[in-house]
């Protein structure tokens, strides 16, 4: 039986229970990267081509080989459940280690301009922006945002679900459905754009009255040229959340476990490896003159 036979096998039994973004992307794995093992006998298929095919993919980090690896383990679980091969070869392969990438969280003062700046343009984009700095949600948790979910009487925001090019899902885990506080710099913003946009479902939507499919209109109109005209070396919207959860840590406002909750992970773990490891190492403004006793 041929590797393209159990590859099929693997996406149409995941389609059933996958969200569509996770079926796109193993699609996408399947169809562009495992390719190479497309016309071979899977019981052909050995550690050591796998571990030829791997070494030569130098394109993507070990994050992306890891997802593949995933794929292809999964594919030949189910061969081996049809005994046509007597192991599964992914078990030879040795575990990839990912190396955290640095964040660049943007300084205090750049977002105070990107903010100014960003009223040159739409109410829809300017609210886009305060909701990620203020808040640190992801950014297809804002663009999934509902009227009901913004709660202006208890101050509180309700996180059910995300959007991306592949629709409206679930959040990433279980953790991320939340509930987070609105706080008093974003509140009157809030405030003053539900009662311009009562009539709205979601709280941004296009002119054609429905909800934006993903960040690319606001990174390519309003986001580019802002961090352009203001000499800021760009970085993407998702940076919003970084910056939020640095400064959070920074000024001891919460806690990293506290931290955690309000990202909507589900332990400190990430806020230790990203967030604390980040501050941690950037010790310029430390003040070397205290007297410690």
């Amino acid at each position: 039986m041929k590797f393209s036979y159990y590859s099929d096998l693997y996406l149409k039994l995941g389609k059933d229970y996958w969200k569509n973004s996770t079926f796109e992307k193993n699609k996408g794995i399947v169809k562009n990267r495992l390719s190479f093992f497309k016309d071979m006998p899977i019981k052909d298929i050995k550690p050591s081509l796998i571990k030829l095919w791997l070494n030569n993919i130098d394109d993507v980090s070990n994050k992306s080989k890891k997802h593949y690896l995933n794929s292809l383990s999964l594919i030949f679980q189910l061969a081996l459940e049809d005994e046509e091969i007597n192991k599964n070869p992914i078990i030879f392969i040795k575990k990839l280690h990912h190396k955290t990438p640095r964040i660049e969280p943007f300084s205090n003062d750049e977002v105070i301009k990107i903010l100014r700046y960003s009223t040159k343009f739409n109410d829809k984009y300017q609210l886009f922006l305060k909701i990620g700095f203020y808040t640190g949600m992801r950014t297809g948790e804002i663009l999934s945002l509902k009227f009901n979910e913004v709660d202006l009487k208890n101050k509180v925001i309700y996180i059910n679900s995300t959007r991306s090019r592949f629709g409206e899902n679930s959040p990433k885990t279980i953790y991320s459905i939340r509930t987070i506080p609105i706080i008093n710099l974003l509140y009157d913003s809030l405030k003053s754009y539900m009662q311009n946009y009562q009539n709205n479902i979601y709280l941004l939507q296009t002119q054609y009255d429905e909800p934006y499919r993903d960040t690319q209109v606001f990174t390519k109109r309003f986001w580019k040229p802002t961090l352009k005209a203001l000499n800021i070396d760009y970085r993407r919207l998702y940076n919003m959340r970084h910056t939020y959860a640095t400064n959070m840590l920074y000024q001891n406002i919460v806690t990293p476990v506290e931290l955690a909750k309000l990202l909507g992970h589900s332990n400190p773990k990430m806020i230790y490896d990203v967030y604390v490891n980040y501050l941690n190492s950037n010790l310029k403004d430390f003040n070397r003159e205290i007297q410690i006793y």
